[in-house]
Parts: structure tokens; C-alpha cells; sequence
């Protein structure tokens, strides 16, 4: 059933009743012992815990051991299908997925979360739901939430931490395309700031791929740029200013990738029109 998906090193697989689990040597016998096999009354014990927003829905934050927690997340569906179907998948699996990609982004030096365990739950051939568990990170918050709390006129310190953390995200989604990576969802949700560092997470159906191409680096930058526009529109005390320093951070000195950012804005002042219509028609 998972043949084609790769298990990282220092990962298990084992079945428990009809739950598939695939966790990591460190932590197995911590998630065991919590009987997070049985996915319903695992979630269901934790339903007031701590949340944190991230995605469509907001995801418990569980005890571990001393000084450490950990972020349960489970798999929904959005848009029309979310009604019908909510949380169950056919075929495949996407948190196995998830977790063997987000180990591969992470030997590549990447800043991303740390995956402990996924479960594949089977329902009914070919249904199945799927849960992610990654290592909590202290004092992380979105940088939507990042921008919010600067404000829209920062000044000394708090004007070079915003000016340094839009550079460095600029550097981490260069260095991320670099490796040869697409992101499925590249948004401003999925970019955590923690302790003055960025870092890229949920790689839900993203993938990587030997030559990433001018193409879908672009269709990503275009995606991020989207998600500014997006929360812009709602408040966000993002300027002209922090996307340019973005742009800038990702480029560098290499000609190619300016390039690539010249074509990447000249498709998005087109684009723009379409997605702010749409937006005026969501907000009605």
C-alpha cells in the first residue's frame, strides 16, 4: 500500500487494528503510549486543549514529555468537497506524504518543523483519514501574526527585526526553489516566525523535482504575492517597501532569477485584476 512512498531513516512503519502509523524511532514508544493509533478518542481527549491556527482548521497542541509539546493537525478538505466529504481521503496518503517529504526538505538544511508521526487510519476501501504529528516550536507564530504585532510604523530595533525577517524569508523560499522544491501552498500562513527565524511549513501535496523551472517558481512567488494582496486588503501593515526587500532577498546578484522576478511581477499586474474582482464578489 505505501510501497512508493520513501520511509526516512530513523522512521517505523507498524499497523495497530486499522491504523497505519509511521513514527519516528525517537519518539515512537511516547506516541504509543498515548494511543494515538485509536485517532478518535486521541482527538477527542484534546478537543480544549491549546490550538494553533494554521491551514482550514486549528490544531491542538499536546503534552510530550517534560518541556516539550507537540502539534497534532488533521487532514480536511476545503471548498466544495469539505461539505461532502470533510476529513476522508481515497487512495494514497497524504500524511505518510507529508512526512517523508518535510524529512527530505530538512536534510537539505532547510528550516521547516520536525515530524515525529502520521497515521493512516482506514475506514472503508479505498477511505481513509490522515493525521500529521510535528514537534511543537516555542513562541512560533504565523507572519501574519508577525506583522500585526510590528504595526504599521515601526521604528529602531523593531524596524531592523521587520527588515531582517523579510530578507530572511526572501533567502529561505530562494534557497527552498534552489533545492529543487515546489511549495502547493506558499502563503503568508506558511511561513512561521520563531525566535527571529523564518521557517517554511506544510508541504501537503507540494513535491520536489530534479530542474524546478522558471515556471513554477514563478507560480509560487505569484501565489505568495496573491496571499499579501489578500491580507493586505484586510489591514495588514504590509508595504511596497517589504515586498521589494522580499524580491530583492530572493534574487540576489544572480541575473537569472531577476529574470525570473521581472516576469513573475509583469504576469502578477495582470492577475491582480482578476483576483481583486474575486475577492469583491467573496466579500459581498
Amino acid at each position: 500500500m505505501f510501497k512508493n512512498i520513501p520511509i526516512p531513516p530513523s522512521f517505523s512503519l507498524i499497523k495497530k487494528g486499522n491504523a497505519f502509523l509511521l513514527l519516528s524511532e525517537e519518539y515512537k514508544d511516547l506516541l504509543l503510549q498515548q494511543g494515538i493509533e485509536d485517532t478518535d478518542t486521541f482527538v477527542g481527549r484534546y478537543a480544549g486543549a491549546k490550538q494553533h491556527s494554521g491551514g482550514r482548521s486549528l490544531h491542538p497542541s499536546i503534552p510530550l514529555r517534560e518541556g516539550q509539546r507537540m502539534v497534532l493537525r488533521r487532514y480536511l478538505h476545503g471548498g466544495l468537497l469539505r461539505a461532502v466529504t470533510r476529513d476522508l481521503y481515497a487512495l494514497n496518503s497524504r500524511s505518510f506524504r507529508e512526512l517523508a517529504l518535510t524529512e527530505e526538505i530538512r536534510s537539505f538544511g532547510i528550516p521547516t518543523i520536525e515530524p515525529i508521526g502520521a497515521v493512516h487510519q482506514s475506514i472503508i476501501f479505498p477511505f481513509y483519514r490522515a493525521y500529521l504529528f510535528t514537534l511543537e516550536v516555542p513562541g512560533a507564530g504565523d507572519s501574519i501574526q508577525f506583522f500585526q504585532d510590528i504595526g504599521s510604523r515601526p521604528v529602531g530595533e523593531v524596524l531592523v527585526l521587520k527588515r531582517k525577517i523579510i530578507r530572511a524569508a526572501g533567502r529561505l523560499v530562494r534557497q527552498f526553489h534552489d533545492s529543487g522544491f515546489f511549495h502547493a501552498d506558499l502563503q503568508l500562513r506558511n511561513l512561521l516566525i520563531a525566535d527571529h527565524q523564518v521557517l517554511l511549513i506544510d508541504f501537503d501535496r507540494s513535491c520536489r523535482i530534479q530542474n524546478l523551472s522558471d515556471r513554477m517558481r514563478m507560480k509560487n512567488l505569484l501565489r505568495l504575492n496573491r496571499s499579501v494582496d489578500k491580507w493586505k486588503r484586510r489591514g495588514l501593515p504590509v508595504t511596497f517597501s517589504d515586498r521589494l526587500r522580499f524580491f530583492l532577498a530572493y534574487t540576489g546578484e544572480d541575473p537569472k532569477a531577476r529574470d525570473v522576478l521581472r516576469k513573475t511581477l509583469r504576469l502578477y499586474s495582470f492577475g491582480l485584476r482578476f483576483h481583486r474582482l474575486l475577492w469583491n464578489l467573496i466579500e459581498r
